[in-house]
């Protein structure tokens, strides 16, 4: 096995966001510090001159048996030489049950990032909330990623990533709010209150439902779909082409699904404080970057009928990191 770690010396108190799409671990104060993944991989063929060619890149690879895996950011890089798009560790937020190196895989990325603990310090892990097309994988996914961790020296402790979005933006507001993550994979979302989550689920649509959907109608490859999705989109702006209007179209199906099951377990939750002021609501992740979605989310929110009185629907302050930021302040707080 030839690997090339890149994981910074020595351990310490770690968030860690493991998604779909990427893992990114943050530590220290404020602002704090970020390191990503892309939570993917390709593989080919082993061959002496291939490996060469890795080592002279300096590629980061896994070698097992006959294939050669390129991981992490690497893996988009090399899958454009190869006109392939790179497998995916996890599916819909949790481990992908089809992809037989996914576990392996997974733990290669975490280790690149990650460093060993120097003194079993707590490292605060994303986990996705109950939802369709999570449920029955969720057991099996946390204590999959919480054997890694543990391995790697870590009091490994799990934190929904809806509520590490709460911890994240929401502190002026005593943790009281709406925390949302619309990732690769899923969107998770989070009511909490003083920081604890009185309501949590997930909604099996994100990033890459919309990209594949969009792929399928308009006859283009995922990739260059996610590529002008993450460098072109304006949802502010009408569509200027048929790939552009299918976004929009999907976007704004994403946008319905999460405002619709947001307000239909607001108003059946039985366990929910009576509020003596509005909350706001907290909106992260790649897939709520592009520039409109917040508007196209606060539009659709004020024409649902909400139960609860919103004070401001707003974008993290860096979307990408959000989840991660939040699980370092949960594992300070556990510390």
């Amino acid at each position: 096995m030839e690997e090339n770690n890149q994981a910074t010396e020595g351990g310490g108190i770690l968030g860690l966001d493991v998604g779909t799409s990427r893992i990114v671990v943050a530590t220290g104060p404020e602002p704090h510090q970020a390191q990503s993944q892309l939570n993917a991989f390709v593989s080919v063929p082993y061959s002496k001159m291939t490996e060469t060619i890795l080592q002279q890149n300096k590629m980061v690879f896994h070698r097992n048996g006959k294939d050669l895996f390129v991981y992490g950011n690497e893996s988009e890089r090399f899958a454009s030489f190869f006109n392939t798009e790179p497998r995916r560790p996890m599916s819909h937020g949790v481990l992908n049950a089809q992809e037989l190196m996914g576990q392996q895989m997974i733990q290669a990325i975490i280790e690149q990032i990650v460093p060993k603990a120097r003194n079993r310090e707590v490292l605060c892990y994303s986990i996705p909330g109950k939802g369709e097309g999570a449920d029955s994988n969720l057991v099996y996914h946390e204590a999959v990623l919480k054997n890694i961790l543990t391995g790697l020296g870590y009091n490994a402790k799990a934190v929904n990533e809806g509520l590490a979005v709460v911890f994240a933006e929401l502190q002026a507001e005593n943790f009281t709010g709406i925390g949302i993550s619309c990732g690769g994979g899923m969107c998770n979302v989070c009511v909490s209150f003083l920081s604890v989550p009185m309501l949590s689920f997930s909604v099996p649509k994100g990033g890459d439902y919309i990209d594949a959907s969009v792929a399928a109608v308009a006859n283009e490859s995922g990739t260059r779909i996610r590529l002008i999705k993450e460098e072109e989109l304006d949802l502010s702006r009408q569509p200027k082409d048929k790939v552009h209007s299918a976004l929009h179209i999907y976007y704004e199906d994403l946008i319905h699904t999460l405002i619709t099951g947001l307000s239909e377990a607001l108003a059946s939750a039985s366990n929910l404080p009576k509020l003596d002021r509005p909350i706001p609501i907290v909106l992260s992740g790649g897939t709520a970057k592009p520039r409109g979605f917040m508007q196209k989310f606060e539009a659709a929110a004020k024409a649902g009928d909400f139960p609860v009185q919103i004070s401001e629907i707003r974008l993290a302050k860096d979307p990408l990191t959000a989840t991660a930021r939040g699980c370092y302040i949960a594992a300070m707080s556990e510390s």
